[in-house]
């Protein structure tokens, strides 16, 4: 199926720059320009950038589409590869990129955040340095407030206590795929099975820790959820995702190995009296999602692996 491909030395290879796109997103304009910014380091180093956007889902209000396409319009005729798919399915969506790079590397971006100006440089940097690493991530970084390229300060979110409860665990490495933003070898992986709801546990399971970089100083910026709903949903996706790979592992007829690296002495000694009721409320929203997610399992996985709603702060259609 897939697996980490062969110790090689690719310095200097080509990379395509990729971004997964729900089709009513409003906010990839802001992710391309960022990703054009950070594309530029690796260009002036003589490293050949290419790109690659999927917008997938049902028509939303056209924002995505026509951000993809100005983008397109911005660069060289073959530069930019803009895809469209009719099912909002982010695996699928990955599956029909990877399937259209000819680089030996590829960077993955979410459409919903802000790239560091230097954070794609040193990703690859970081692959340069250790040919046994298949995948490198950046660090996501939780922003309560605008963005760094939005200058209206007037536009400032208020950090609420849900936000800064769900930021939390942003401040340790897990030694996962950091979704948000990696650079991955392309031999590393092919093909990922389509209707995952946690791809990037998915990567991690499949290539396994040893082979895994989270790059501290490459930052990936993003909004967290900042009402207990759209916490919620967003953790009930998590945890149902994650009981999906379980099951697929076990039926694969592999050990069962948590995904992630927990250090718990560390990561208690780290907070502070501050964050005790962030935890509180952090524990009891992973808690009850990972709970009604088991319930639902034994009642049958297609309860499960049903389309959950976004979190995000906008509409969004049901994938």
């Amino acid at each position: 199926m897939s697996g980490a491909g062969p110790v090689r030395d690719e310095r200097g290879a080509a990379i395509t720059v990729a971004v997964l796109c729900r089709a009513d997103e409003p906010a990839l304009e802001r992710t391309l320009r960022s990703l054009e910014d950070a594309a530029q380091r690796l260009a002036r180093a003589g490293r050949e950038v290419a790109y690659a956007i999927c917008v997938n889902g049902p028509a939303g209000s056209g924002a995505a589409l026509a951000a993809a396409r100005a983008m397109a319009e911005r660069h060289a005729p073959g530069r930019v590869r803009v895809l469209t798919d009719a099912r909002a399915d982010k695996a699928r969506a990955w599956n029909l990129v990877r399937a259209a790079c000819a680089t030996p590397l590829v960077a993955f971006c979410d459409a919903d955040v802000e790239v560091a100006s230097d954070a794609l440089a040193k990703l690859v940097a970081a692959l340069d340095a250790a040919p046994e690493v298949q995948l490198a991530s950046a660090r996501q970084v939780p922003i309560f407030g605008p963005f760094v390229s939005e200058a209206d300060a007037g536009s400032q979110r208020q950090p609420t206590f849900v936000a800064r409860a769900a930021a939390i665990p942003y401040r340790f490495d897990f030694q996962v795929v950091g979704g948000r933003l990696y650079v991955m070898r392309a031999a590393a992986v092919e093909r990922m099975p389509e209707g995952l709801l946690l791809e990037d546990g998915w990567l991690s399971a499949t290539l396994g820790n040893d082979v895994l970089r989270t790059v501290a100083d490459a930052e990936v910026r993003f909004h967290p959820p900042t009402t207990l709903a759209d916490y919620f949903r967003e953790r009930m996706r998590t945890e149902a995702g994650k009981l999906q790979i379980r099951e697929q592992r076990r039926d694969e007829g592999r050990a069962r190995q948590p995904i992630a690296r927990y250090r718990w002495r560390a990561m208690f000694a780290a907070l502070g009296v501050e964050d005790i009721p962030l935890l509180a409320v952090n524990l009891a929203v992973r808690g009850v999602a990972r709970a009604l997610a088991e319930v639902a399992a034994r009642r049958g996985r297609s309860v499960v692996w049903a389309p959950i709603t976004s979190s995000k702060p906008h509409p969004t259609e049901v994938p």
